[in-house]
């Protein structure tokens, strides 16, 4: 198959005309998509991303291939592709799925019972704030469990901040933090189970984004 024939003047700018306009539409549209419905806070989300993205390079090419400098903006095209694939989801808010295995991954007070957990927020980060998971764990020593979870995390490098929900520590994309609820305190829903007798409660808070 020949080289494609070359476009007039006319021709190439309203190729780039179209090229500008189809970026613009479909780059807004695909992440609006990503992050309304949250998926580009979760694990994996690359992989969304990559569906979102990546068909982008089949009508870009139909609008770049008669262009006399056609290769370079290809180049250039597939790199921005890339970026968008990786980036939008790095720069996410971390979603529930995301928010759990790091909780998972960072573990409990020292000699807890896991109890139950329930969540907070939205994965927008609205009214409500943004996701997080809030683990109950039954301990002989509340005060004790917390110091303990206060004296890792300071050696672990977390910065202490004031949050909108109180005190928390702060490390990249995460808060944490450990309380003591109130001597009122009881199961806050149907998968936490009760407290075992002579134990106290420990309320561990992980959460994405130091909002």
């Amino acid at each position: 198959m020949g080289e494609p024939l070359p476009l007039t003047r006319g021709g190439r700018v309203a190729r780039v005309v179209g090229l500008v306009a189809l970026w613009a539409v479909w780059v807004v549209v695909a992440t609006a998509w990503l992050v309304l419905s949250g998926v580009a806070g979760e694990a994996g989300a690359w992989r969304w991303s990559a569906v979102a993205y990546v068909p982008l390079a089949l009508p870009t090419w139909g609008l770049v291939r008669r262009l006399r400098h056609r290769r370079p903006v290809a180049v250039g095209i597939a790199l921005v592709i890339w970026l968008l694939v990786w980036g939008v989801p790095a720069q996410a808010t971390p979603g529930f799925g995301r928010v759990e295995a790091f909780a998972d991954e960072w573990g409990a007070p020292p000699g807890a019972t896991f109890l139950g957990q329930t969540s907070e927020g939205n994965d927008w980060c609205f009214g409500d704030g943004c996701p997080t998971v809030v683990r109950y764990y039954a301990v002989d020593d509340a005060a004790g469990a917390v110091s303990a979870v206060d004296a890792r995390l300071r050696t672990e490098g977390w910065q202490p901040r004031g949050l909108a929900h109180g005190p928390a520590w702060c490390k990249g994309d995460f808060h944490v933090s450990a309380w003591k609820p109130p001597a009122t305190w009881g199961p806050v829903g149907a998968h936490v189970a009760p407290v075992p007798p002579g134990a106290e409660v420990v309320e561990l808070r992980v959460g994405a984004n130091c909002l």
